[in-house]
């Protein structure tokens, strides 16, 4: 029996189809392998979004290339992989196979290929058949999933590579989706993420022009086991209130919104072709707050675009007070080749894409303190992840007992991104993946800590 090790980089995206390719060399007869030297191959799934996220893709293909033994296949996939593919080949000789972000479906038959000598390079943006979803060799904690709704994207940002990346934007069926959920739940799944390059787009490549995602939720919010639906990635154009609606009146689904908006300028906007203006984004955060009451609202921005001007930023800076988001990750800009962005004049230098980044994440400090604080004494439901040793020396000891410490996320959180929440099991009664009423009584810069309920629930 031939063994397999894979290294995941990059998004969550990326991390459902390594969960695939897995899922699909383990039913091959395939043994999985957590340490590389121990393989008889490697899958390397790369990162290609921005310049750190190709430097570390291009430092691990290298670590083990130089790593590889005799016989041992080394194969890139994923988005290095589909942007660079023949140039790693032919310049990384190490490299046995090439797979894109289009052809996993083939990566049982590429591997063997590449046992057989062929050097084998697939790059094909094939429509993928539904069922290539499932199984799924699921790497996350056991009560937490992410489930792809779609792939590719048509947004015309002008500096994102994505859609040469992954195509056009693909939704998967309706009847694909609830299936996988269904098998995510039997198999323990309680907290469903829903990703995609834009999530709310969902169905209107499929001809439905409005309510697509929210009749999608409503079907998803029936599937037994699941206690838990979060969304990720919206995009502020294909929101629409029956959306919304979904989010407001489903139980299931988390109050919590991720709408990357990436600038408030209307010029910068325009310069990276993005829709509407910070007037209108702040229209679209009052209605998620009147429409869903407690909501938590995150999005990204990209600081030092071509042509951003001081002003721009001061216009940004005061948008950010005016919003009072919860939660933001602020990214420098990244010149990516090919992309229209990169040719733009009026490059913005390191240092001061630097020294603005500084001043934005100051802005957003406050607003994300007031909102800490205002959870200060909720009880909110927390879905338990894992035991974690505190050092004396931790801000969040002097808030717990002593005990066992538990580390989990609540409804405002997504893993990953969020922080989380600790809390004490003075009875030792709590496992993973149970969901436990915490009353919140301090936090930190991006955790919180509380107290169990006296009656502790799965």
């Amino acid at each position: 029996m031939r063994s397999v090790a894979f290294v995941s980089l990059g998004c969550a995206k990326n991390l459902v189809d390594t969960e695939v390719m897995m899922a699909k060399l383990g039913a091959a007869g395939w043994r999985l392998e957590s340490e590389a030297k121990d393989a008889d191959a490697v899958v390397i799934n790369t990162c290609a979004f921005i310049d750190p996220a190709k430097a570390e893709s291009t430092e691990t293909i290298m670590e083990h290339a130089a790593a590889k033994r005799a016989g041992q296949q080394l194969v890139v996939a994923g988005c290095l992989a589909q942007r660079y593919g023949a140039q790693l080949q032919a310049l990384v000789p190490e490299i046995d196979a090439v797979v894109g972000t289009g052809s996993y479906a083939g990566i049982v038959e590429l591997i063997e290929d590449a046992f057989g000598g062929q050097r084998p390079l697939r790059l094909e943006f094939e429509p993928e058949p539904e069922h290539d979803f499932l199984p799924r060799l699921i790497t996350t904690p056991r009560a937490t999933a992410y489930l792809k709704i779609a792939e590719g994207c048509d947004h015309p940002c002008t500096f994102c590579i994505i859609p040469a990346l992954r195509g056009k934007f693909r939704s998967r069926s309706e009847e694909s989706i609830v299936a996988e959920a269904h098998a995510l739940a039997a198999a323990g799944t309680k907290e469903l993420i829903l990703i995609a390059q834009d999530t709310s787009m969902w169905g209107r490549d499929r001809g439905i022009r409005r309510g697509g995602l929210a009749t999608l939720l409503e079907r998803l919010h029936e599937v037994d086991g699941l206690e838990w639906i979060r969304l990720l990635y919206l995009y502020p154009a294909t929101v629409d209130s029956e959306l919304i609606g979904a989010i407001a009146d489903l139980p299931k689904v988390c109050k919590y919104m991720d709408m990357p908006l990436q600038h408030a300028h209307p010029d910068v906007l325009r310069a990276m072709r993005r829709p509407s203006n910070g007037e209108r984004y702040l229209e679209i955060l009052d209605t998620f707050r009147d429409r869903v009451p407690g909501i938590t609202l995150r999005s990204t921005f990209i600081v030092g675009f071509p042509g951003e001007t001081a002003e721009h930023v001061e216009y940004l800076e005061r948008w950010i007070e005016r919003a009072e988001l919860d939660r933001v990750g602020f990214f420098e800009y990244s010149a990516e080749e090919d992309t229209p962005a990169a040719t733009l004049d009026g490059r913005v230098g390191s240092r001061e894409r630097r020294r603005r980044l500084i001043l934005l994440r100051e802005a957003q400090r406050a607003a994300s303190e007031r909102a800490r604080s205002k959870r200060i004494g909720r009880e909110v439901r927390v879905l338990a992840e894992e035991r974690r040793e505190l050092r004396r020396s931790d801000p969040m000891r002097a808030h717990l007992a002593d005990g066992v410490t538990w580390f989990g996320r609540s409804e405002g959180e997504a893993p990953g991104v969020d922080g989380g929440v600790y809390f004490n099991d003075p009875g030792a009664r709590v496992a993973a993946g149970d969901f436990v009423p915490v009353r919140l009584t301090g936090h930190g810069a991006f955790d919180f800590c509380g107290t169990p309920a006296e009656a502790l629930v799965g």
